[in-house]
Order: C-alpha cells, then sequence, then structure tokens
C-alpha cells in the first residue's frame, strides 16, 4: 500500500521532477555482467506526455505498454491495472526498487520479461479489452507494425492508443498509416514526438488493401528512379501517340529509334551496378 504521507499529485511530480535513471545500454549486451548497475541513463519518455498519460486513465483502466520505464511508474501511481511487456527484465527489477522505496505498489502491474511479438499473439485478457496503449518497445522494423497489430485486435472502441518516437521512421510509418485509417482519430502530437490516436470503431478491411485509404494512391511507383517513373507516368500518352503515328508512312521507324534510346537510358539510371561493370 502506498504511504499517507504520499498523494497522487505529490508521487507525479517527484517523478516529474526528479525521474529514475531506470535503462541501461549495456543491459543487451550478452557478455555484460548479470548484477552490474553501472551507467544507467534516463530514456524516459517525456513529462509532457506523463501528464497527458494521468489525464486519459483512470485506477479503473486495464492498461498495456511494450517496453518499461517511467510511463510504467506513472501507471503504478496512478493504480491501472497493468500489463508491462519488454525483454528488459533488469529494468523491470528497477522500477519495482524505486516504486518500493517511494512506497508505490506494483501488485497491479503484470510484468512479462519478453519480446512483445512472442507475447501479444497469445495474449490472453480474460475477455477484457484494453482502454490504454503505449507502444515504446522495439523500434527497429518491423517491429513496431507487429506491436500496431496485435494491439490493435485487444483495444476496445474509445480506447486510447499512443506511439513513441515517430520521428523514427520505422515508427513513423505507423502515424502516416493512422491519419489514414478512419477508425482512428488523431487526439494529439506531443513533445513532437509521441502521437495519441483515439480508437472510434473496428477496423474492418473486408477487401484487403483495397479497403485502406492508405493505399489511395495505388499505382504508387515512387520506389522507380526519376526516368522510370516518367515513362510509366506517361505510358497512357505514349501509346496513343504511338497508334497514330504508326498510320504516318516513314515515321515509325524514326519512332522506335527514340523509344529504345530512352528505353536504355531508363535502364542505366534505374541500375548503377550496370554503369560500374560497364566502366
Amino acid at each position: 500500500m502506498r504511504n499517507k504521507d504520499w498523494s497522487t499529485e505529490a508521487l507525479l511530480k517527484q517523478i516529474y521532477e526528479n525521474p529514475p535513471k531506470l535503462h541501461r545500454p549495456k543491459d543487451f549486451n550478452p557478455a555484460d555482467q548479470p548484477d552490474a548497475e553501472d551507467g544507467l541513463v534516463g530514456w524516459g519518455i517525456q513529462e509532457s506526455f506523463l501528464r497527458l498519460l494521468v489525464r486519459s486513465v483512470t485506477i479503473d483502466s486495464l492498461t498495456l505498454e511494450t517496453g518499461s520505464g517511467l510511463s510504467t511508474v506513472c501507471l503504478a501511481v496512478i493504480g491501472t491495472e497493468h500489463i508491462c511487456i519488454s525483454p528488459a527484465e533488469k529494468e523491470h527489477n528497477r522500477i519495482r526498487r524505486y516504486c518500493q522505496d517511494h512506497d508505490i505498489s506494483t501488485q497491479r502491474i503484470r510484468f512479462i520479461p519478453k519480446r512483445s511479438d512472442a507475447v501479444l499473439p497469445t495474449l490472453d485478457l480474460g475477455g477484457r479489452k484494453l482502454d490504454f496503449a503505449l507502444l515504446d518497445g522495439s523500434h527497429a522494423f518491423p517491429d513496431p507494425i507487429i506491436d500496431y497489430f496485435f494491439v490493435n485486435e485487444r483495444l476496445k472502441v474509445g480506447g486510447l492508443l499512443a506511439i513513441d518516437d515517430l520521428n523514427i521512421s520505422s515508427v513513423g510509418i505507423l502515424q502516416k498509416f493512422l491519419v489514414t485509417e478512419p477508425a482512428y482519430q488523431l487526439v494529439e502530437i506531443d513533445g513532437l514526438k509521441t502521437g495519441l490516436y483515439r480508437k472510434i470503431r473496428e477496423t474492418s478491411y473486408p477487401r484487403g488493401w483495397e479497403d485502406q485509404d492508405f493505399n489511395a494512391k495505388y499505382p504508387d511507383f515512387s520506389y522507380l528512379a526519376f526516368p522510370a517513373r516518367v515513362r510509366v507516368k506517361f505510358q497512357p500518352a505514349e501509346y496513343k501517340l504511338r497508334t497514330a503515328l504508326g498510320g504516318i508512312p516513314g515515321v515509325r521507324p524514326v519512332y522506335h529509334w527514340f523509344k529504345n534510346r530512352f528505353h536504355r537510358e531508363t535502364l542505366t539510371s534505374s541500375n548503377p551496378t550496370n554503369q560500374t561493370d560497364r566502366s
């Protein structure tokens, strides 16, 4: 139980003003000493988001996060029923120690020291759905996409989804998708890096990718080199021109000469390796 001398507001103020150092880069080095605790740093999410979090959930909320840190401590102070999924078990232990030292109960936190992609597919919520989820685990592609896929299935309509570190491309792709997704509504971007979204209906794609506004630019040839994109863009006009020129005696060979020359230049610009091989 929490010490009566500490109010929720006082505990949160202490976390904001003097955040604990819960992370250690060397924890992820297999050769590191198991009990070493040197080099602790604070990778905690920004204070403005923690304050936003306090306004977004209550003691009755079922919450989940991938990753662990200040957000975990903050949710412990609020007292939500919380699931913390992260392979960094030493971070979990530091969170427990900090909470114990400050009379913050962690009885309602379920720490799962495993990778989220190993836990989320079979995570049992006992028939309930999440009120809030924070994706702040592995940022290596495609891990944020995998986390979103399984969390979305478990987030209730009306629930909130937070995604941290949108300024990392492998995470930011979720922002680009969610702002086109009718099932989600952007609430705000906090600190230029953390997105908060409200789920306003269930996602449904009966026809697959065609039902996603994210794919509205189809066909999208942005992955091609510029000359190839130009060629693809003007293919319909090229076909009409070829048909028209085909009826003019003596012009068709000239057309084919220009066409073949442009084709060779396109292949050369699209494949720099060929240029190197010929040099």
